[in-house]
């Protein structure tokens, strides 16, 4: 079996456990991302590059704030960190640092199928930089989510 499948069942299942609220792949740009509940005011997204190096498994967390209460799209801001918690085992002292850069999030989550409420299309903004603000870049995320949970009564 494929390796990338077996570690998007491996997330899923960690964020069953964890109780986390939605899930969001962003296949152009292979990031997997776990996150709280994107329906409330406030939210956390964790997100995992799904086509790395072992040595360079890189995670950005990034609290994002719905900026409207539509029940079909949600725009949200957000900024966050990136690290990679691997650096530390790098020999070179001067590059052992988790932090890797900062980011702005500016998107949409909608819900374009009116039978399938939960069934999400994503689309994001996030300009990047390098955490000494020398290097950047201007990101664009399509993806697609699923929001976990039960079904309205």
């Amino acid at each position: 079996m494929p390796k990338k499948p077996l570690l998007i069942i491996a997330f899923v299942s960690i964020a069953q456990l964890s109780q986390a609220q939605a899930f969001t792949y962003y296949p152009f740009n292979s990031i997997f991302s776990i996150a709280t509940n994107p329906n409330k005011a406030v939210w956390a997204d964790f997100r995992f590059q799904m086509n790395s190096y072992f040595s360079s498994l890189s995670t950005e967390v990034s609290p994002m704030f719905n900026l409207n209460k539509s029940e079909r799209a949600k725009f949200y801001v957000g900024v966050g960190v990136k690290a990679n918690f691997l650096n530390a085992l790098n020999p070179d002292a001067s590059k052992q640092s988790p932090l890797e850069g900062f980011c702005f999030n500016a998107g949409v989550r909608t819900s374009p199928i009116e039978k399938l409420p939960r069934f999400q299309i994503v689309f994001e903004l996030s300009p990047y930089a390098n955490k000494n603000f020398d290097l950047g870049v201007f990101r664009a995320n399509l993806g697609l989510g699923y929001i976990l949970g039960k079904k309205k009564q």
